[in-house]
């Protein structure tokens, strides 16, 4: 299943943005569904940018994941995250939400999808670099 796929059966599922990258991550990243399930639940709370269109709910997750996958490897010292950080501000233009739907929350349905994914890819990448997946 290609990532466009798992984000809309993630939607699908009712998973958020925070929720879908989380969930994809850990999948990819070998965790059983037992214990992505509370941590997947967790990323609900950053949802629509914190249910605030504040900062976007997928950037939040992405960059828990890389925490999740440096600490694995005892070096949760956040190495990856700035480089996330400026990847999504360069592509996305901003961190949040509401810039990113420009005010107009019907925009989540058409543009969400492809931020995620596009999120997805990166965050990929970079657990790939370090070796977590």
């Amino acid at each position: 299943m290609d990532i466009s796929e798992r984000v809309i059966n993630n939607k699908l599922e009712g998973h958020c943005c925070s929720e879908s990258i989380m969930k994809m991550s850990l999948e990819d990243m070998g965790w059983d569904e037992e214990d992505r399930k509370a941590l997947v639940k967790s990323m609900g709370a950053f949802c629509s940018g914190l249910h605030e269109e504040l900062t976007c709910g997928a950037l939040c997750a992405a960059k828990a994941v890389l925490f999740l996958a440096e600490e694995e490897r005892d070096n949760a010292k956040d190495v990856s995250g700035p480089e996330l950080m400026a990847w999504f501000k360069e592509r996305f233009g901003t961190w949040t939400c509401a810039d990113i739907l420009e005010g107009d929350v019907s925009r989540k349905q058409t543009l969400c999808p492809s931020l995620i994914a596009d999120t997805y890819i990166k965050l990929r990448d970079m657990l790939e670099d370090i070796g977590a997946v």
